[in-house]
């Protein structure tokens, strides 16, 4: 059945704030090479930030007591955790393996205090840099905390989480980002929590999915500046939601063509069962003549909005 045909260049104000009359086919090269520039900007702004991995905050336990022993003697306050500045995709039941990792939900507020905590919260696999001091009323804890990216099922079929630089990661739910699951690995031998998976094919899975949160969040983060309202995402053309929210899994079990050298070698799953037929791995498209990757994620997004904020119901290729 055909389709009503649907207004191109949806993503325009994502490049430029100029409008220039031209024809549909110049519209369509101008959108594209916008997305290129903003694309390139947020790799860029990716770097920087060394992959926006974020420090902590949560207040917690408020209190503040001092106390002497029977003695009379005067005794250190003790006191509860206060995390410093946390990522938004912190739930509850990770600040809580948190607390258990510390040992407790109060501690004396003093130095050799503060280092056994330190201690024992670097043993987490999704904390790294972690500092613990001392204040009257708390034990502050700073870190920088691993965002999963991506799930795997290990030889022994638990899930572990993989961050942006492939590390593995114990897992605990998370239900505040999406995180996808990677499958068709080569190897299903993962490392321990805590250390670097050296597997090209899961690592081209996970680079895949975060420019796709890359982009959801730039998106959100657009769509709150200009409003919520049907108006608004009509003028600016913004998604409606996140795409990464409809992708169940992506597929490597082709990556580099180690099966097929026609097939596609990353394929992304929707929830219901669609498949979104992506390509070469994130850098390899000139290798496979395929379009440039900018080039494929805007046609990705486009194709989502113009279909009503859904990958649902016809396979695509990118």
């Amino acid at each position: 059945m055909a389709r009503k045909k649907k207004k191109k260049g949806g993503l325009q104000n994502f490049f430029s704030k100029k409008k220039k009359k031209r024809s549909k086919r110049n519209d369509s090269v101008s959108f594209v090479t916008g997305l290129k520039v903003s694309l390139s900007i947020l790799f860029l702004t990716t770097l920087v930030a060394g992959g926006a991995i974020g420090l902590i905050y949560m207040d917690r336990y408020v209190n503040f007591d001092r106390y002497v022993d029977s003695a009379g003697t005067p005794q250190p306050p003790d006191g509860s955790l206060k995390l410093i500045n946390p990522p938004i995709w912190l739930n509850q039941e990770w600040v809580d393996t948190l607390i258990a990792a510390a040992g407790g939900k109060r501690f004396p507020l003093n130095q050799t205090s503060a280092e056994e905590v330190g201690g024992l919260l670097k043993n987490l696999s999704w904390l790294e840099n972690v500092q613990v001091q001392t204040t009257p009323e708390y034990l502050t804890v700073k870190a920088d905390y691993r965002r999963p990216v991506g799930w795997v099922l290990s030889r022994r079929k638990q899930k572990v989480y993989v961050d942006i630089d492939m590390t593995v990661l114990d897992y605990i739910p998370v239900t505040t980002i999406p995180v996808v699951e990677i499958k068709g690995m080569a190897s299903s031998k993962v490392p321990e929590p805590g250390q670097r998976w050296l597997a090209d094919d899961a690592a081209a899975g996970v680079e895949l999915l975060n420019w796709l949160y890359t982009m959801d969040l730039h998106f959100q983060h657009k769509k709150a500046g200009t409003g919520n309202d049907t108006a608004s995402l009509l003028v600016e053309k913004t998604p409606g939601k996140p795409l990464l929210d409809e992708i169940e899994s992506v597929d490597v079990s082709n990556f580099a063509a180690r099966k097929s050298r026609s097939a596609s070698n990353l394929v992304l799953t929707v929830t219901d069962g669609t498949r979104v037929y992506w390509g070469a791995a994130w850098g390899q498209a000139s290798v496979y003549f395929e379009a440039d990757e900018k080039d494929k994620l805007a046609r990705l997004y486009q194709f989502f909005m113009d279909h009503h904020n859904t990958l649902t119901g016809t396979a695509k290729y990118i």
